[in-house]
C-alpha cells in the first residue's frame, strides 16, 4: 500500500521522532499500574478515512506533541495489516535536528532512548518488532549516507 495515497478503510498510523545528532528516538511511556510494569509505545492513533497515512501521522503528532513536522522529514518504515483486528498499519519515523525544541514532553510521560537502551524496556510484541524494523531502516539509512558514491 502506498504511504501517500488516500486510505478509504480504517487504518492505523504510528511512528516515532529520530534525532541523528543524538541518536535517541522518542517514545511514549505509560504509567505503571499497581500490578503491571510501565510499557513504552510508539507515537499513533486511528487514521481519518480519506486521510493520507503520513498525514495521519503528522496529525496524531502534532496533537500529542504540539510539534508541526514537515513532510519531507517523515519516513516510511513499513507497513501490514495488523491479524488482531484486520486493519492496515503504517509505520513512520520523523527526522528531528533539535530535541530541545520539543517542549511539549512531560517529565515520565515521553522519553529519548537510544535504540541499544530499548533492549531493556518493556513493549507488546508488535511494538518491538516494529522498533526492530524502524531501527533496520534507519541504519540501512545512514549505511547508504555513509557510502563513498562511485565516480
Amino acid at each position: 500500500m502506498c504511504y501517500t495515497a488516500f486510505v478509504q478503510t480504517p487504518f492505523y498510523a504510528c511512528g516515532f521522532l529520530y534525532s541523528l545528532k543524538h541518536n535517541k528516538i522518542l517514545l511514549l511511556q505509560s504509567k505503571a499500574q499497581e500490578d503491571q510494569p510501565c510499557l513504552y509505545s510508539m507515537l499513533g492513533g486511528e487514521g481519518i478515512e480519506g486521510e493520507e497515512a503520513l498525514v495521519s501521522f503528522q496529525r496524531i503528532v502534532n496533537k500529542l506533541l504540539n510539534v508541526n513536522i514537515k513532510s519531507k522529514d517523515i519516513h516510511p518504515v513499513y507497513d501490514y495489516c495488523h491479524s488482531s483486528n484486520d486493519k492496515p498499519s503504517f509505520v513512520f519515523y520523523a527526522d528531528i535536528k533539535n530535541i530541545k525544541n520539543i517542549s511539549g514532553l512531560e517529565e515520565g510521560t515521553f522519553s529519548w532512548l537510544k535504540f541499544s537502551e530499548t533492549i531493556k524496556l518493556k513493549f507488546n510484541t508488535q511494538t518491538k518488532q516494529d522498533m526492530v524494523i524502524g531501527e533496520r531502516v534507519i541504519n540501512a539509512k545512514l549505511r547508504d549516507l555513509l557510502t563513498p558514491v562511485a565516480v
